[in-house]
This record gives structure tokens, C-alpha cells and sequence, in this order.
């Protein structure tokens, strides 16, 4: 999902480029904070990048992972002052339709391409449609499931029967408990959030882990380390992921 807050012009473009079932639409800057919270992006328009600088910071203070795309006027008086922002992309009101596509794409990537792939598995017949729809809670609830408790109360079931039915399904390659699936995707958000600068244990905390969990996940699902993750990149770890779930289920995606 994407929070837009934008006037009705730049706000119809946005739908039109990004999705009008992906977006979301703010009434003001504080349903906005309260979108954020489950958003994956948030887009905002702002003729003067300076009267937007307080919901910037509180968006970076309240969600620091979470990517924001300003969009402001190309003859403002202020663009030196855009440096200073914390915004993933800054784009101009006229390069919405053009930019807008790949600065989502790049800035949130790995809520992108985490629903991309759980629609290909909601595609896919072969899977039964029980566990499809386990995969795609899994894969795009905000904030993600952390427990097979959590996964178990949005799918409105019982841990022990989800963990039963993923038993039944999967084969012996692949991704063999529900816990690996969730395990994943912690350090997937992980190494998506690593950026220069910050530290594995700063990244661990903000995503409600600690350093030591993320090291041992990455040794137990990858064999490796979180350097030579992080060194590899995200997109990577994402490719191995994938293939690990399409194994689990010998499965052919169209």
C-alpha cells in the first residue's frame, strides 16, 4: 500500500502510474502519520520542500525503514534545501508519469517484489487454495507476521493447524516449517534495511530483533554471513528465497 498526500491533480497521476488499488489516499498530514504505520511507502506533494520538513522527521523518527517520495514544483525557491531532506526520491510534479514507476520500484523494493511474488503464487492452481492464501498473508501483511501465532490469528486459524496443513503440502526440499518462511523474511527486511552508516545492531532493533538472532538466521537459512549478505545485496537474497519457496513446492510459476 502507498500513502498519498498530494493535491487532486498530482494525486489522480499517482493513482494512475502506481495503482489506484495500491494507493491509498490521506486527508491531511495526520492521517497520513496514521497511514504510514501500514504503508509501504508513503508519496508526498509539496510545493515548498520546507513546509514539509516536520512530517518528514516524524515519518523518518516513527518509521525509519520506511521509504518516502517527495514531490515538489522544479521552479521552487527552496531546491537547495531538498539535500537536506531525508526522502528516498525527490521527483518534479511533471516527471510523475515518467519517474514515479522506478523511484517506487527502487525504494520499496522488497514490499514490491514480496507481493509480486505472492500474486504468482495466488495465480498458480497447482497450490491448494488454502496455503496460496497462507503465502500471501505471509508475504504482504503490514507489519509482517513475526510468530506462527501472529500468521495463525490474521489467517484466523490455530497455530497448530497451519503448521499441520504447510507439513502436508511442502515437500522435503525447500522451506520445511512455517517458522523458516517467517525466519526469512526477517532477514530479508533485515538486509533491506541496511543501509552505509548503520549498524547490524541499530537494524535489529529497529525491526524488533537483536543482532545475534539476524547472524544466526542468516548462517541457518543461507550458510553464510551477514557481511557476505549484505555484500551480495538484498536482491540476492530475495532471488534465493524465491527459489527456495518455488522448491518447496516444485513449483512452476507463469
Amino acid at each position: 500500500m502507498i500513502a498519498v498526500l498530494a493535491s487532486p491533480s498530482a494525486r489522480a497521476e499517482i493513482r494512475a502510474v502506481a495503482g489506484a488499488g495500491r494507493c491509498i489516499l490521506a486527508r491531511d498530514r495526520e492521517d497520513l502519520l496514521r497511514l504510514a504505520g501500514s504503508a509501504h511507502a508513503v508519496v508526498l506533494e509539496a510545493p515548498d520542500p520546507l513546509s514539509v520538513l516536520g512530517i518528514l522527521r516524524e515519518i523518518r523518527q516513527e518509521h525509519p525503514f520506511l521509504p518516502a517520495i517527495l514531490v515538489t514544483d522544479q521552479d521552487s525557491a527552496d531546491l537547495p534545501a531538498l539535500e537536506s531532506i531525508l526522502v528516498e526520491a525527490v521527483l518534479f510534479q511533471h516527471q510523475i508519469a515518467a519517474r514515479l514507476p522506478a523511484a517506487l520500484r527502487r525504494s520499496a523494493g522488497l514490499a514490491f517484489a514480496l507481493r509480486a511474488l505472492a500474486e504468482d503464487y495466488m495465480r498458480n492452481v497447482a497450490i491448494p487454495a488454502p496455503l496460496r492464501r497462507l503465502l500471501s498473508c505471509a508475504l504482504t501483511s503490514v507489519p509482517p507476521p513475526r510468530t506462527v501465532q501472529n500468521l495463525a490469528h490474521l489467517l484466523r486459524s490455530d497455530p497448530s493447524t497451519i503448521r499441520r496443513y504447510w507439513r502436508r503440502s511442502v515437500n522435503s526440499h525447500g522451506i520445511q516449517r512455517i517458522k523458516d518462511l517467517l525466519d526469512w523474511l526477517v532477514l530479508l527486511r533485515a538486509l533491506s534495511a541496511k543501509r552505509p552508516g548503520l549498524s547490524w545492531r541499530f537494524v535489529a532493533t529497529i525491526i524488533g530483533t537483536h543482532e545475534r538472532t539476524l547472524r544466526r538466521l542468516a548462517k541457518r537459512l543461507t550458510d553464510d554471513t551477514l557481511g557476505a549478505l549484505a555484500a551480495a545485496g538484498a536482491e540476492r537474497l530475495l532471488e534465493h528465497f524465491a527459489d527456495s519457496l518455488a522448491e518447496s513446492f516444485c513449483a512452476k510459476l507463469s
